[in-house]
This record gives structure tokens, sequence and C-alpha cells, in this order.
């Protein structure tokens, strides 16, 4: 057996022991060395140092920020792990507003905004899916609060178990990814008013499988793109959870955000990396490395981009934001 690929599996023995015992979804630092993609090679990007990116507030400081998304003001807006779930901030950086209901979110995971700008948010340790105005009130919620298990329609049993982020199709029906944790990796598919069609996956290390399935992202062709983070790769199905292909990275992929230009960009969790992909999955470049310093990371959590295609990613470890301005 090859030596990186041994070293791989360990790392995903180890991680699957710990998963295991481990009762809440908290991200587990890989026991092993840390993968760079093509370092340093994304030139067009510059990391701006958090002090000079955002006015934070003092109230707001310190938080665990776990998801970002652009609205259709061209605000950011910052999923936090504190009491006030949304903070929104302008394109300069400037702080807007807080709001959401204190208390509504046990921890905070995935965040999707349409444009709209109706917001879709998981909380991995209730187990639930919010769908949420644009002022933070409640649409609808898919899941029962803090119970997880099998979502099963024969017997009236609507749980998640940890679901990690929502992405819709151009018919507007609602994907999840679920399984942070011990909880089994999986997505599940319902219809725009939140009616169960169906659900794919299950943990392992084949094809279709997922260890961690942590991000989704739906192309203009209705291509539905998975990151199965520890597993070091993205999987493509079709709408109906058949399995298009898979591309293969040498790091972890955490985050996804699919850009109107074609590109996707990724970033690399624990290995601490913001990369741009073509078209055929293959790396064009990537920058960062893991750290504290500017433009390194605890982990690369979640990022999205902005209409000057500058680069937002949450750092759940090193609670900041992390820029990356476009040159």
């Amino acid at each position: 057996m090859h030596g990186l690929t041994k070293l791989r599996i360990n790392c995903l023995v180890l991680t699957l022991v710990a998963l295991s015992v481990a009762p809440l979804a908290s991200a587990q630092r890989p026991n092993r060395q840390l993968f760079p993609l093509k370092a340093y090679t994304l030139t067009e990007y510059v990391p701006i140092p958090y002090g000079d990116a955002f006015d934070m507030p003092e109230q707001f400081a310190g938080e665990s920020y776990a998801g970002v998304a652009v609205n259709s003001h061209g605000n950011l807006v910052v999923f936090s792990r504190g009491s006030t779930p949304f903070l929104e901030f302008d394109s300069n950086g400037e702080f807007i507003r807080s709001f959401g209901e204190d208390g509504l979110f046990r921890r905070a995971h995935g965040l999707h905004i349409t444009a709209d700008d109706t917001i879709w948010a998981t909380d991995v340790a209730d187990h639930l899916v919010m769908k949420l105005d644009s002022d933070g009130n409640v649409l609808m919620t898919l899941g029962t609060r803090g119970q997880n298990g099998e979502w099963d329609e024969a017997a009236g049993q609507h749980l998640f178990d940890q679901p990690n982020d929502v992405a819709i199709d151009s018919a507007g029906n609602i994907y999840v990814a679920q399984g942070h944790g011990p909880g089994e990796p999986r997505v599940l598919k319902f219809s725009p008013d939140g009616e169960f069609i169906t659900q794919w996956g299950s943990r392992g290390y084949e094809a279709g499988q997922f260890f961690v399935a942590h991000a989704i992202e739906i192309d203009a062709d209705d291509v539905v793109l998975v990151a199965d983070r520890e597993n070091m790769r993205i999987h493509r199905f079709d709408t109906a959870g058949r399995l298009l292909g898979v591309w293969n990275f040498d790091a972890m992929v955490c985050a996804m955000y699919l850009h109107d230009d074609g590109h996707l960009y990724i970033t690399t969790g624990f290995d601490g990396q913001l990369a741009k992909l073509a078209e055929d999955g293959s790396v064009i470049g990537a920058i960062g490395r893991p750290g504290q310093a500017n433009g390194q990371f605890g982990e690369a959590h979640a990022l999205t981009l902005d209409r000057e295609d500058n680069v937002y990613i949450s750092d759940v470890i090193n609670r900041r934001i992390q820029k990356f301005a476009k040159q």
C-alpha cells in the first residue's frame, strides 16, 4: 500500500473512532500531516488583516462564526454561534445590524441565502434546518428539535442527524447534506414546501458514500455537488441521487462556493487553504496555510464571494472572518 494512502486510511479510522464517542458535532483536527494543494499560486488574491477588513462590534467579537453568505444588497451576512445568530456588514466591512432571535440556534453550521434574500440555516446540535426571512423570522422548520435519527416517512419520523448544509435546485427543491460526527452522512431531498422526496448515501469510502457530507452546492445544470470532507473529494450527483462522478483532492474539502463564472471555490478546512477549481475539478491555484497569522486558518469552515469577487471565509477555530481581496 502506498505510504500516503495508508496514512490517510489510518487517519480516517482514528477519526471514526473519535467520532463514535463524541456526543456533539465538534470538528476533529486530523491526526496526520496537513496536506497543501497548489500552495500560494492563487496570486489574484491578497489576504486582508481581520481588523482592517471588519468593524466588528465589541459585543460580538471573538464569537465562533460558522457560515457566511452575501445577500441581494451585496452585504455579507455572518452566521454566528453567539447569542444573536446573524450579523450583517456592508461591502466595506462596516457593521450594519445584528438580527434573529437570541437562542434560536444551539450550534450554528450551514448558511445559504437565495436571490430573494430567503435565509436557509442549519443547526447541528438541535438537528434542524430552518427557512427564515431576511430579518431572521422563521418561515419553515424541517426536523424535530433536539432529536436525531432516521428520516422515515412510513413511521412518521422526521429526524435529521446533524444537518450541515442546504442547497436549492432550479425547481426550488431543497437538498440537505447531513452527518457531521457520528450521524449517518447522506443527502435528503424535499419539495419547495418541505415535503420529503428521497434520500441517498451512507458512511464509507466507496464512490457515492461519505465520511462527512460537510457542504452541498447545485450548479446551473442541476448537478448536485457534495463535499466529502475527510475522504478528500467531491461527489457529483443528478437530482435523483444517481452518481455522475467523483473529484479527488490531496486535501480536505470543507466548503464550496459556485461562482457565476462557472468556477467552484473550495476551502480545505484544517488543511488551511482557499482553492479555485477548473470546470473539470482540477485545482487552478490555492492560497493559505494552517496557522493564526493573516491569511492562515485554524479551520477554513465556510466561504462566499461578493460582487467584486472578494472572498470571505469563516474560521471557527481562530474565531474570525478572513477576507481575501481580488486584485
